[in-house]
């Protein structure tokens, strides 16, 4: 055995026996581990996606993984570690993390801020099978371990015990609390080790395009102690290992590894239209136009309208992508213009699948846009919506050049704004079909994630072209580690079931707390029956404040809008001018996520993590620093039980009761009430009939707490330049006073509990 520093900083070890280890260590408590089964970098593994340089981009052919240190130099330069060697082990120090690496074999132990909080199994800790290809790392579990994030998973917020697998696939109708795989592939997490001044807290991210694993305690076996495994069916092994002073902080490391969320276009965070039905009959324009009327009729708020593939269906009732309708869309403009006269901005579903018998299939297939056959140059066939169908192949620059030149001549000319990449799961089962790389040739099992990210990108630099003076705004429904930098996303085909609306809450937070700040779920449930009239109306109030909301569903006789049960269309419109009330802080929290990585959507552990029952606090959620949501998720209740954290007051949002942290309440939640808390402190700006108003909640004692309210024109890039306004809000509670500072026109709105008098200042 020998280990060598290398002259570019990283840190060698041979083995006899066993393959080279490489570990690179970074400012902030980054630190990058590599395995090498081959002795050299895989050739299927020599480039990766999934990081962003100074500017917060990636370029389509991606990082050479030998250059990445220069990559993220202007963030995490790399540092040269501490080395301590003793008789058997070579004790690795950087910043607040140490290494403990065994001299015989491939074997790591972690500390941070001197406590060890994992180690490589000592028997299996790295394992390559020769035959498969398949690699597996295997590390230490402790009983009170919590793992978090994941992307988007099934179940409770909490995956300990879990078996998860990263494939992305097309889940129509799944079951929220238990289907696995599901949309995304995002090997990243977060551990909560520890209590009290023990407690420490890190994430792990395993960069890699190969279909993936994490066994985290599901399997047990006796010889080898509490252990989780991660398991990928290809290449090295290649993770990072961040240290974080709290779950928000690893998630910022993250998220400036990765890249984080754009600020989305204002609008987009109001009430989208949607639905597959208004646009599968004979007269799709007619359909516009009444849904249109609706709107004014109940007077709905709306704010934009997503076109579902049903606009691309021809007359053999197949759906071919950048195709309309004509014989019943003959004008697409005049079609597009019904919704821009109602004032809604509008997007397109765009699928990544071209049909044998799309009029393009040709073009497509001579230019080499599509993926290949393992054995020939042939489009790799494989089942689609309406028959077999080749997948474009993002990977190929001249894919990319067609796929923006026809968004932008059969989409953009006519008035479509936005891009909706759905159907991109590449879930083809053919493994060892081939994809042009960049020249480079490699297997789809290599790069499947990889075509979701790029055909991100593409839409992405589609809009940005076509709109200059606009921010590219785009949707996707499947997702990498990496595309929240181009795409806002959702949690796929849901089941209109009350279980979906209960678990879609910590699948919604596993998507937070993996950089996604921009999701929403398909309110009432897209796949089987209607939703009835209560578990609709409980829908529309869980999804109140994710960043994405729509009304979406499977074709079926019902109008997919808010108006669907007119029993509760009082309290469904009221939920919706609630959201729209509440849009200045959605927005303001959207522009700090662009900033920092931090998610509008936070479970309550993210700033309640020092209390061990927010560990496994599921169906709640906080939105910001402030609010603290209780759905009701269970048909027939009229109250609802919540756990408030402590280290904080709460108040009722509807009452203004006030309630001490550290205790379960029961809560009013007549069928027109959403249970919702504001923390002590919160100051939360809303905006209704064009009056600026700001919700206080002052702790009962002294106490100070500040926001800060951004504004901008809502739809340019200009505040990248500095075209924008924050507005700091700041609150000062003393014993006899409570003193309200702004620097701009506000209202205050208190409790009507509160009596200390108050004192208003402009700052």
């Amino acid at each position: 055995m020998s280990y060598a520093l290398l002259p570019n900083g990283d840190l060698k070890f041979t083995f006899e026996g066993h393959a080279p280890l490489l570990i690179s260590t970074y400012a902030d408590g980054i630190v990058r581990v590599r395995w090498l089964p081959h002795g050299v970098v895989h050739p299927h593994m020599q480039r990766t996606w999934s990081f962003v340089d100074e500017r917060g981009s990636c370029p389509p052919e991606g990082w050479e993984r030998e250059s990445l240190s220069a990559v993220i130099a202007d963030r995490f330069p790399q540092r040269m570690p501490s080395l301590t060697e003793y008789a058997s082990r070579l004790k690795i120090e950087c910043n607040s993390v140490t290494i403990y690496a065994e001299l015989s074999h491939p074997c790591l132990t972690w500390q941070i801020d001197e406590r060890t909080v994992c180690s490589d199994n000592a028997l299996i800790g790295y394992v390559h099978d020769a035959r498969t290809g398949r690699i597996a790392h295997t590390l230490s579990r402790d009983l009170d371990d919590c793992y978090y994030g994941f992307g988007e998973k099934s179940g409770k917020l909490n995956k300990h015990w879990r078996y998860l697998r990263m494939r992305s696939t097309d889940a129509l109708g799944y079951d929220a609390e238990h289907s696995d795989p599901l949309y995304k592939h995002v090997p990243f997490y977060i551990t909560l080790n520890g209590y009290g001044t023990a407690m420490r807290v890190y994430g792990l991210f395993y960069d890699t395009p190969y279909e993936c694993s994490f066994d985290l305690g599901a399997e047990i076996d006796n010889y080898y102690g509490d252990y989780r495994v991660f398991r990928a069916e290809g290449g090295d092994l290649d993770y990072w290992f961040i240290a974080g002073e709290s779950i928000e902080g690893v998630l910022r490391r993250y998220t400036a590894l990765t890249g984080r969320q754009p600020l989305p276009p204002r609008d987009s965070l109001g009430y989208q239209g949607n639905g597959m039905g208004w646009l599968e009959g004979d007269d799709p324009k007619a359909q516009l136009e009444y849904f249109t009327a609706q709107l004014r009729a109940h007077d709905v708020p709306c704010s934009s309208f997503s076109l579902g593939s049903g606009y691309t269906r021809a007359a053999d009732q197949k759906r071919y992508v950048f195709t309309w309708a004509r014989d019943r869309i003959p004008d697409p403009a005049a079609f597009i213009s019904v919704l821009k006269a109602a004032n809604l901005s509008v997007a397109a579903n765009v699928k990544p699948g071209i049909l044998t018998t799309h009029p393009r299939f040709a073009e497509a297939s001579q230019a080499g846009l599509l993926i290949r056959r393992a054995d020939s140059d042939a489009p790799d066939l494989a089942p689609w919506w309406g028959g077999e169908a080749a997948h474009l192949d993002f990977t190929n620059p001249r894919t990319i050049a067609w796929w923006k030149a026809l968004m932008k001549s059969e989409l953009f000319a006519y008035g479509v704004d936005y891009p909706w990449n759905d159907n991109n799961e590449y879930n083809i089962r053919h493994d060892l079909a081939r994809c042009h790389a960049f020249g480079a040739d490699v297997p789809l099992m290599a790069l499947r994630p990889v075509q979701t990210l790029l055909m991100a990108l593409a839409s992405f630099e589609a809009v940005r072209e076509h709109y200059p003076a606009r921010r590219p705004f785009v949707t996707s429904r499947s997702a990498a580690a990496g595309v929240q930098r181009y795409a806002a996303t959702w949690t796929g085909d849901n089941r209109s079931d009350w279980k979906s609306l209960q678990y879609n809450i910590p699948m919604g937070m596993g998507l937070s707390l993996s950089g996604f700040a921009n999701f929403g779920h398909d309110v009432g449930g897209f796949a089987g029956d209607p939703p009835g009239a209560e578990l609709f109306l409980r829908w529309v109030q869980s999804c109140l404040f994710t960043p994405r909301f729509t009304i979406n569903a499977w074709y079926r006789a019902c109008e997919e809008a808010p108006w669907m049960h007119q029993s509760v269309l009082p309290e469904v419109r009221e939920a919706l001018k609630l959201r729209y009330a509440l849009i200045p802080y959605l927005y303001s929290l959207l522009y700090e996520a662009e900033q920092t990585g931090a998610p509008v959507i936070r479970p309550t552990v993210y700033h309640f993590w020092d209390d061990p029952n927010t560990r496994d606090q599921s169906f709640e959620y906080m939105v910001g620093p402030w609010l603290l949501v209780a759905p009701v998720y269970r048909e027939g209740e009229r109250q609802r039980a919540v756990y408030l954290p402590s280290g904080a007051e709460w108040y009722d949002w509807h009452s203004g009761e006030r309630y001490a942290g550290g205790q379960t309440v029961v809560l009013d939640a007549p069928l027109n009430r959403l249970p919702l808390l504001a923390r002590a402190g919160a100051l939360v700006p809303t905006e209704r009939d064009g009056k600026r108003r700001v919700h206080v909640f002052p702790p009962s004692g002294t106490g100070e707490s500040a926001f800060e309210l951004f504004e901008d024109d809502g739809i340019s890039l200009a505040y990248r330049s500095g075209d924008y306004r924050l507005i700091r809000l700041q609150l000062q509670a003393k014993a006899q006073q409570i003193i309200l500072r702004a620097d701009a026109d506000v209202s205050w709105l208190l409790p009507i509990s509160e009596q200390r008098p108050i004192l208003r200042q402009r700052l």
